[in-house]
């Protein structure tokens, strides 16, 4: 078992100059078993040889780890102004700093049309970021700088690769990991470990740039983009300085997103939903109108098993239970539904900005559910009356946004 488990999970190097053992799948006799774990034994407890040790450093030279993770942090909080600042690095920088292979003088970062083009795209994208009325615009486009960045940075891996002399039989040998029975090359899965480095740093700090829009403050925007800017400059600076430093600051800002973005991620799309929503239903008639009796809610509060600004999916409770249920709105977490009672007093009201359904239980504990204005009056009491809810009344105190988004 202890085997199956390390051939599944283990990762393996595997080198092509490697000389393999022959292992036989069937075994004729007890004999041959006993002698093949007899050579295997010497196998392992052989001493590496000149060759095993220079293959081993030549791949762990070739990979680059800290040149490629290093600048990662920077380019996640402003990908197009990063990028520009190693090209402006690789062009115009000090002599140690050319030193690093991505950013040498030869490299393909060290181009002055490729330096230009993304001091532009900088200035294009970072001016409207600065006033909160041409901000939604470039929020909108955010995901399309990060992965143009990512494609950028993808092909100057394959364009930095050295070729060595140009003789194939000095060309360093290329290391294989195998996970199981799928292999992919070490350059393939720091590839795969640095688009989701940058994703997922770049969707924390979309999430503050977010708020700042948010809040009321007229020129919160534009010092955060300033501050963001600065601590990118900073983080590329040290890169250049050390990359192996940039690379701890980095792996401690990842760790640090990854276990924000699943809290983070939640509130996202739960003001995604209810800013969206009513922009969509009027641009495509068919949006706002109920296609099945069902609602997209997110509870204020932890609810149940769910956690608040949980995406949820309101609908009638099934022939064997009586009131509603309410189940995880994403299809991979499909399955298990929680059940409201149809004993506890559920009233709906409106609001400016999104509606609000309250549900009172036995013992007068209130649950507060927020949806957007995404069907107008007539359609959402069509559909209430389908879920067998009350008709929604008009709030009693008109809410700010500040209140409604807390």
């Amino acid at each position: 078992m202890l085997g199956l488990v390390a051939f599944l999970v283990v990762p393996t190097v595997a080198w092509p100059q490697d000389e393999a053992i022959n292992l036989e799948t069937e075994l004729a006799s007890p004999e041959q078993a006993i002698e093949m774990a007899e050579r295997l034994d010497q196998k392992i407890q052989a001493p590496l040889d000149a060759e095993h040790v220079a293959a081993a450093s030549s791949w762990v030279s070739g990979l680059g780890l800290t040149e490629w993770m290093g600048p990662l942090a920077p380019i996640a909080l402003s990908p197009f102004f990063g990028v520009t600042l190693m090209s402006g690095l690789a062009l115009w920088g000090p002599e140690w700093v050319t030193s690093n292979p991505i950013l040498g003088r030869g490299g393909p970062l060290a181009n002055p049309t490729l330096f230009w083009v993304l001091l532009t795209l900088t200035v294009v994208t970072s001016l409207p970021r600065l006033t909160k009325v041409s901000k939604p615009f470039v929020q909108a486009v955010d995901r399309v700088e990060t992965y143009a960045v990512i494609i950028i940075l993808l092909l100057v891996k394959m364009l930095a690769t050295d070729p060595g002399s140009g003789d194939p039989t000095l060309a360093p040998p290329v290391a294989v990991i195998q996970l199981g029975v799928v292999s992919f090359t070490a350059e393939t899965l720091l590839a795969i470990a640095m688009v989701i480095n940058i994703l997922v740093i770049n969707s924390v700090k979309f999430f503050f740039e977010f708020l700042c829009w948010l809040t009321p403050i007229p020129f919160l925007d534009a010092i955060f983009e300033v501050c963001n800017k600065s601590f990118c400059a900073a983080l590329m600076v040290l890169y250049a300085f050390s990359p192996t430093l940039a690379t701890g600051v980095n792996l401690v800002m990842l760790v640090i997103a990854a276990i924000a973005l699943r809290w983070i991620s939640r509130r996202v799309r739960f003001y995604r939903t209810m800013i969206l929503d009513p922009i969509l239903s009027k641009l495509w008639t068919s949006f706002g109108k109920p296609q099945r009796p069902e609602l997209i809610v997110f509870p204020v509060k932890a609810f149940g098993p769910y956690k608040a600004k949980t995406r949820l999916i309101l609908r009638m409770a099934g022939t064997d239970a009586d009131g509603w249920s309410l189940s995880d709105a994403t299809w991979w977490r499909g399955g298990a539904s929680h059940i409201i009672d149809s004993k506890h007093r559920v009233q709906v009201a409106r609001g400016w900005i999104m509606h609000c359904i309250t549900v009172t239980d036995s013992a007068g504990v209130q649950h507060s559910f927020r949806f957007s204005r995404r069907y107008d009056a007539a359609a959402l009491d069509q559909l209430l009356t389908e879920l067998r809810m009350s008709p929604a009344t008009e709030s009693s105190a008109p809410q700010g946004s500040q209140i409604e988004f807390a």
